[in-house]
Parts: structure tokens; sequence; C-alpha cells
């Protein structure tokens, strides 16, 4: 599997449902690990089906290493506190970067929580799931969740009037919007 990068315009569209857990789909979960695994320079932490030409709503995201299953995920329940709340110093937040937009970084201000229902296979079934999850780990949900609806993280920058950051041989430069 290859991770498509942008401008490809199938990160730009709006995956659809997943109707059933098949033989195939089941392949295409395994072959999106295995690439996630893979993915080296930048490592990567989520890998969303549209990333890889899938038009399926459905993520993967790799917790401490282990890889969780997302499909047909539901967001809700956003926290009004923000990321930018809750690490008030700059030097205390992260940079956010993506697979499929490389050598681009920039600081998203997210929801700090948020709460997500799901399906994940289990033992050849689609079992619902529901999770509330904080700080880094929901900025990834978010991330991936993006992907599903054709939204880049560089999107939210721009939305939020932040930078983005190229990296160059000599460290990360500002981009003249």
């Amino acid at each position: 599997m290859k991770i498509l990068t942008t401008p490809n315009p199938l990160l730009r569209r709006v995956a659809n449902p997943v109707k059933k857990l098949d033989n195939r789909l089941q392949k295409q979960i395994a072959e999106m690990i295995k690439t996630l695994k893979s993915a080296k320079d930048p490592e990567g932490v989520g890998l969303a089906a549209p990333q890889v030409g899938l038009d399926l709503r459905l993520f993967i995201i790799s917790f401490s290493g282990v890889p969780e299953i997302f499909i047909n995920p539901e967001l809700k329940n956003f926290s009004q506190a923000t990321l930018k709340d809750v690490h008030s110093r700059s030097k205390d937040r992260w940079l956010e970067g993506c697979l499929s937009v490389p050598r681009l970084w920039g600081f998203v201000d997210r929801p700090y929580s948020v709460e997500i229902d799901y399906l994940t296979p289990n033992n050849g079934i689609l079992e619902k799931r529901h999770r509330k999850l904080e700080d880094v780990d929901a900025s990834y949900v978010q991330h991936e969740n993006d992907h599903l609806n054709g939204i880049l993280f560089t999107d939210r920058i721009l939305e939020q009037g932040g930078e983005i950051l190229k990296e160059t041989p000599t460290g990360l430069t500002p981009i003249e919007m």
C-alpha cells in the first residue's frame, strides 16, 4: 500500500461508511497496519483509509506501539478547553505532521478531550466501543478523523491563523502565506 500525498484529490473526499467486515476489509486493515508500521521518515502514529486510497471511514492509531482500529467513528462531547488552554506555554505544545503532507509541521489548537464511538474488529465481527481520550491521544483521533472528512491538518492551522513550518536541512522555516 502506498501513502498518498498532497495534492492528490482522494485526500479531499468525504469517505463512505464501512458496511461490513469481510475478508477483503480484514486484508486491507492488515495492509494499513503494515504500511503504518513501515513509515519511518517521519514515523507514523496514525493512518486513515483515504490516505491509502480507500474510500472508507476507517483509521488506525498506534497507541504505545499497539495499533487500534476505528471504524465508522463518531466524535462527540468535545471539551471547551483546548490544547492551548491546557498547555499554556508554547514550549509544552507539539507540532502536528502528516504522512500525506510530507515535511510540513504546525500547531493545531484542538479540543483537549473528546469522546468517540466506533466499531472495531473482534473475532470476525464488528464490536461497538466507546472511549474518552485526552491530550495528545485526543489530538491523534481528531487528526485522523479529519482525514475521513477530506480535511488536512494544514487546513486547521490556516483556519486558526497559525503558522505552517517547512522542514529544511537547517531546521523548521515558516512558509509565507
